[in-house]
């Protein structure tokens, strides 16, 4: 594991990094020896070269933001901004629009997952780096394009399995919007704002205005002309969106609970949604440190824009190779070997797998439970770890902390407060 990058200077050899070195992800490891295993010059990750396709400085083939190009038969396929695809055919009220009634989605919610407060853990000992990791894919391949149309999920406290202090009497809740040319004369369809690859779009964006921010260097919509490396602030942390001084020209993230009340002090990463849990933050810089960490193993005769594209195919088969060779057998799924590119497959991802195949909110945990140094952190950070409602337990050279997720939320200071030790060992050191 001596290639995960800077990680607060080096993994510490508290007894939870001793269980998570070396090991897969069963039992909370990732092997990002991967690309010692590939090598940095061998990655034939994209296509032949297209129209959708640029070329560095040495002439590298890179994968291009949005997706597209992929297919040299139909460019479009797979990309950004393109229509989910469906398994089945719409079902709505009216045939074109209007939903379909049936029971209250909350009143399922509650009855499929009645735990009756038991957490029920892996079966596989899969540890809570899949969710995490489960997640991070999800915020790779998939999201929609958010509309403005309310359809508030109703809810009822007089419910025996109801424990949701709920005063408003609904759950707001608003309906994507409708794919242009549809909902009107022709069934509702929905976007994929991103595209359906694997292809680290978390960490770098769809778009060359969000990367341009992203990259250390100049802020003129260009990201060609800058540096190599991701900006990253200091102690080697994801950028605030003051990082460039005017927090209104930052990307934007999404923002919910605490972080409403200081909207300036979010992290600015390739996707949207990074400050949404310590974990999911924690991986996006684990990721940005890992890119920087690679572009300066590079020579110092390469452009700065061939060792980016360098870097970014590395990262991007890093995220492949876990994927496939971890996180897929972990979970028990075992696919049919390889058999050959087919160009006529349409990669997209469909309706049915973004909006119920791949929802696996049951497999996280109430808390993320770590153990670290005592020295790690100062008298007065243990205490207002405490006061935070943080559970602390001191055993001498040793500290244990399990932070509720209600506390884990859309919290990138607690990311710095705890260390990127801390919290990835942490996913590693109990099934989810």
């Amino acid at each position: 594991m001596t290639t995960l990058g800077n990680q607060d200077k080096q993994i510490r050899t508290t007894t939870a990094s001793k269980r998570w070195q070396g090991q897969r992800l069963r039992h909370g490891g990732i092997a990002f020896a991967a690309c010692a295993a590939v090598g940095l010059t061998s990655l034939g990750l994209s296509a032949p070269a297209s129209a959708g396709q640029k070329d560095s400085p040495a002439g590298l083939e890179a994968r291009t933001l949005d997706g597209s190009g992929n297919n040299t038969r139909d460019p479009g396929l797979g990309s950004a901004d393109t229509e989910y695809l469906r398994q089945a055919d719409p079902n709505y009220a009216d045939g074109v629009t209007a939903p379909s009634a049936g029971p209250n989605s909350r009143s399922i919610s509650n009855r499929v997952f009645a735990d009756l407060g038991q957490n029920i853990f892996s079966g596989r000992g899969v540890t809570q780096w899949s969710w995490t990791w489960g997640q991070f894919l999800d915020h790779t391949f998939g999201l929609r394009q958010g509309g403005e149309e309310s359809a508030p999920i109703g809810f009822n406290s007089e419910d025996p399995l109801e424990r949701f202090t709920n005063d408003i009497g609904a759950i707001d809740f608003t309906r994507s919007a409708a794919a242009p040319g549809t909902g009107r004369d022709s069934p509702r369809e929905q976007l994929n704002t991103v595209s359906s690859f694997i292809d680290a779009h978390a960490i770098y964006g769809s778009s060359e205005d969000r990367l341009d921010w992203l990259r250390e260097g100049s802020r003129d919509g260009d990201p060609t002309n800058n540096s190599a490396k991701l900006l990253l602030a200091p102690g080697e942390y994801l950028p605030r969106a003051t990082e460039r001084a005017d927090a209104q020209d930052a990307p934007t993230m999404d923002v919910e609970g605490r972080l409403r009340m200081d909207p300036d002090s979010r992290v600015i990463a390739g996707d949207m949604r990074a400050n949404e849990n310590i974990g999911l933050t924690a991986t996006h810089t684990l990721f940005a440190r890992e890119h920087n960490r690679i572009v300066d193993l590079l020579s110092a005769d390469m452009a700065e824009q061939e060792k980016f594209e360098t870097a970014r195919r590395v990262v991007g088969a890093t995220q492949q190779y876990i994927t496939y060779t971890e996180f897929l057998p972990a979970n028990g799924i075992k696919l049919p070997k390889y058999r050959g590119y087919n160009s006529k497959v349409n990669p997209a991802i469909s309706n049915e797998f973004a909006t119920v195949g791949y929802r696996a909110h049951s497999q996280v945990h109430g808390e993320i439970e770590m153990e670290a140094r005592t020295a790690d952190y100062t008298p007065e950070q243990i205490a207002a770890f405490e006061a935070a409602g943080i559970e602390v337990t001191v055993a001498g050279p040793e500290i244990e902390l399990g932070v509720p997720l209600s506390l884990a939320f859309f919290a990138p200071d607690l990311v710095e407060d705890l260390g990127l030790t801390a919290i990835l060992t942490g996913l590693g050191l109990e099934a989810q």
